[in-house]
């Protein structure tokens, strides 16, 4: 990310505001001038974040983990036998095939599916995660840190080869490889989606080329929604979002959502809301659990918003991809592809 949090916080936080009210405002005439609720009217982005009989508000009291009966808790390591699987002779991981088939077949628009089963689960164990500070740019290497311990101690994953560490020198070391592999500019301070995911790559299984997470983005916010779930769900690993515009890096570990199971490679379900961690310290957010209405419209670091930097100019010698022009304008996200 090219600005670390506080920076970015004074930078954006009073025209997010401005534009939020303005969106609002436009809201409240539009329904003005509406003489009566209409019967057949579609749903809207309010009913999709606070469906009927779901408490959207607080945090689940138990998780679910997928591949498990709804309203049950399973045995500990359990591990669904499904997974998605893909075409023959593509080279698109199943998860990206699936969301751009959503996005493409719904042009962007919301999904609301029509089942009732509740889904949860989290991968979070509160001695992964440690704080960016007080190293302010280094947002990307200190998640990266926490997604690396999270799934080492996580049961799931025997072939990562990092040991769980919480040392601010080893969080130095990821963020000086970040810098030496990412495709923005020196002079911007940070990193970019490119350099958090081969560092991911490198420490976690040994090379760059390990192809365990790959960076994506996508021209609608639901279809990003969609996949950070489906890759918890189907591979058990903490997914990489990159907030405030581009210019902060947070990590997902878990769901809770309403419809299919999204460990079977169903994307017929609607999210209700995720598990969310910032590495900067005064967001204060651990595992903390982020409604879907505030994950995509909230005033704080939890909004999930279009990447709008443009300082990623190089090309990509892993994916052949010019950053800039892969990301500007599309919600990004650092994803597990097995």
């Amino acid at each position: 990310m090219s600005e670390s949090g506080p920076l970015v916080w004074v930078r954006h936080r009073l025209g997010l505001a401005l534009a939020s009210l303005f969106l609002a405002s436009i809201a409240l005439i539009a329904a003005l001038a509406v003489p009566e609720p209409l019967t057949s009217a579609p749903v809207s982005d309010v009913a999709i974040a606070s469906p009927a009989g779901v408490d959207t508000t607080a945090a689940p009291t138990a998780a679910v983990a997928p591949g498990s009966q709804p309203g049950t808790t399973p045995a500990a390591g359990v591990v669904p036998a499904a997974t998605l699987a893909g075409t023959p002779g593509s080279t698109t991981p199943p998860l990206i095939a699936s969301a751009l088939a959503l996005e493409a077949a719904t042009d962007g628009a919301t999904v609301v599916s029509t089942g009732t089963d509740t889904w949860t689960f989290d991968l979070y164990d509160p001695r992964a995660e440690r704080w960016q500070n007080p190293d302010l740019t280094a947002c990307t290497a200190a998640a990266a840190l926490s997604m690396l311990n999270t799934i080492s101690y996580n049961d799931f994953a025997t072939s990562i080869q990092w040991l769980p560490t919480l040392s601010f020198t080893k969080q130095e070391s990821i963020f000086a490889y970040e810098r030496l592999h990412m495709t923005m500019l020196k002079k911007s301070a940070g990193s970019d989606p490119h350099g958090w995911r081969n560092a991911l790559n490198f420490f976690g299984w040994g090379s760059i080329d390990a192809g365990v997470y790959q960076d994506f983005a996508y021209s609608s916010i639901d279809a990003a929604e969609k996949a950070v779930v489906s890759a918890l769900a189907l591979y058990r690993k903490p997914v990489g979002v990159v907030s405030q515009l581009g210019a902060h890096a947070e990590f997902v570990t878990g769901y809770k959502v309403v419809g299919d199971d999204p460990s079977t490679g169903s994307s017929n379900f609607r999210v209700v809301g995720v598990f969310l961690s910032d590495p900067w310290r005064s967001a204060r957010y651990r595992d903390k659990y982020i409604t879907y209405a505030r994950w995509r419209w909230g005033f704080t670091w939890s909004r999930f918003g279009p990447y709008l930097q443009t300082d990623s100019p190089y090309r990509d010698p892993i994916d052949g991809q010019i950053g800039e022009r892969e990301w500007y304008g599309r919600w990004v996200i650092v994803a597990p592809v097995k």
